[in-house]
């Protein structure tokens, strides 16, 4: 079927509902359900992009839309994906798959028995740097990989001023920022075999949950360090790739440029790769994948399996 001729049905339309409205639109797609809680921001996008409102998340599932995109709050993403795979529909959910890791399981067989595709939404895997990075990394560039170093951190009020209101505050915390452990996971090309950390609330902004985590993950080959936090300024983003023959540096610290450093023993200095990216770019580029695994020409880059892991590992360091 032809990106221009699916019908999504939108579930969440909040800042990350906008987004992938815009991108779904830039892409083709004429034709919404959008549903939301808050009245006001479903009809916002439903006024720009046109389509449906409906009052609510089952309504929706009445409808013919054959894609689902679960934008909703993490812990409603597993029950709202099995109501939508029951029903024969694709769905796309948001990252983090799950804040338990309770139903996934059930989730996936329930996808494979029914034959439909579910994603998840670690849109960095798309992201240009990312990609020349882990296509270097691939080609050998340097070496065996031997370390991997994550740092992710910004000051939160910058980026959500109303961000005691969100769930954010009260439950996740930094562990929301998981894109990175999910990248330093897809870059080893391992499955984790331990794990450790630590967290807590350091930053002085009135987190009831942790803004400040720490994760030490074994894989068979190498090892890998995360930091991710909420409280950090400037916003920092560097993913840093040691091996035997070298290192690479990824800085992409905003959302319209990155910058690659490499430097390997033969050379013996530091090559430098700075390129502009946008970024509505890597959502469309996930969303393009997500309908090409439907119609199987392409892999699913990001099935239930992938995201389940850095969710795992979340839940071995945060129980609760």
């Amino acid at each position: 079927m032809a990106v221009k001729d699916r019908k999504i049905f939108l579930v969440g339309c909040g800042s990350i509902g906008k987004r992938h409205s815009e991108c779904l639109f830039e892409l083709g797609i004429k034709r919404f359900v959008f549903f939301d809680p808050d009245a006001e921001k479903m009809a916002e996008l439903a006024k720009i992009y046109g389509g449906e409102m409906v009052s609510s998340f089952e309504a929706g599932l009445a409808t013919d839309a054959d894609c689902v995109y679960i934008l909703s709050p993490t812990r409603c993403h597993i029950e709202q994906a099995k109501a939508a795979v029951a029903l024969g529909k694709h769905v796309f959910l948001e990252k983090p798959l799950s804040d338990s890791l309770d139903g996934i399981d059930e989730l996936s067989s329930l996808a494979q028995e029914k034959g439909i595709t579910v994603e998840v939404g670690f849109c960095f895997r798309f992201h240009e740097g990312i990609c020349e990075l882990k296509r270097r990394l691939d080609n050998g560039t340097i070496g065996k990989l031997v370390s991997i170093r994550a740092m992710m951190g910004e000051h939160f009020p910058d980026v959500r001023p109303d961000y005691l209101s969100t769930y954010y505050v009260k439950y996740s915390g930094a562990f929301e920022l998981v894109h990175d452990l999910d990248l330093a996971i897809y870059l080893s090309g391992e499955e984790p075999i331990s794990c450790n950390g630590f967290f807590g609330s350091y930053g002085e902004l009135g987190f009831k949950s942790p803004d400040t985590v720490e994760i030490l993950v074994k894989f068979p080959s190498c090892l890998a360090n995360v930091h991710l936090d909420f409280f950090q300024s400037p916003r920092t983003r560097t993913m840093t790739l040691l091996g035997t023959n070298g290192q690479m540096e990824l800085t992409f610290s905003t959302w319209d440029e990155y910058e690659l450093k490499i430097y390997t023993r033969e050379k013996g200095v530091w090559d430098t790769v700075h390129a502009n990216t946008r970024r509505n770019d890597m959502f469309k580029a996930e969303s393009l994948n997500f309908f090409e695994a439907i119609d199987g020409t392409q892999k699913n880059l990001c099935p239930i399996s992938e995201a389940q892991k850095s969710l795992a590992v979340c839940k071995t360091i945060n129980p609760s």
